[in-house]
């Protein structure tokens, strides 16, 4: 006899009325679950500094840009743009300029990046809940993203 079919017997032989609270049970166990994934903070080293350096960065430096925006750092990356608003508003994504960018559309003249492929919704969607969640962005070594130069740009 298979496991499976193992199961399905002792399934089968169980009262419905505790198959019910079975399925509660379960399903209630799913929920805690997934209210806990989404209270997960999102890590900036983990899930953000990845979409930066492969999406951003390689444009977005003081080498290729001087002056400019630029995400080698916390420092230069939550300074204002040439226009005094904020890239990175921290607590509110809607605000961040960063955002916006990341989701207009490519006929707009803010839609980033210019060259290459946009960023996933999911990994704008990270980027989001990034600076909802505060932007904490760690200073130092393990905030720094080497800028990658591609041929060309």
């Amino acid at each position: 006899m298979r496991a499976s079919d193992s199961i399905l017997s002792l399934l089968s032989s169980i009262p419905t009325k505790d198959m019910l609270l079975i399925r509660i049970t379960i399903a209630a166990i799913a929920l805690i679950q997934l209210a806990r994934a989404e209270e997960q903070p999102v890590s900036f080293s983990r899930d953000i500094k990845p979409i930066l350096r492969e999406k951003c960065v390689h444009c977005h430096n003081q080498k290729t840009l001087p002056g400019r925006v630029s995400f080698e750092s916390a420092k230069k990356a939550f300074a204002k743009n040439q226009s005094g608003q904020s890239v990175i508003v921290p607590g509110d994504p809607d605000k961040s300029i960063i955002v916006i960018a990341l989701e207009s559309s490519r006929s707009h003249e803010r839609s980033m990046p210019q060259t290459g492929q946009k960023p996933t919704t999911d990994q704008i969607q990270l980027i989001r809940q990034w600076i909802q969640q505060g932007a904490d962005w760690p200073r130092g070594f393990r905030g720094w993203i080497k800028p990658t130069f591609r041929p060309g740009e």
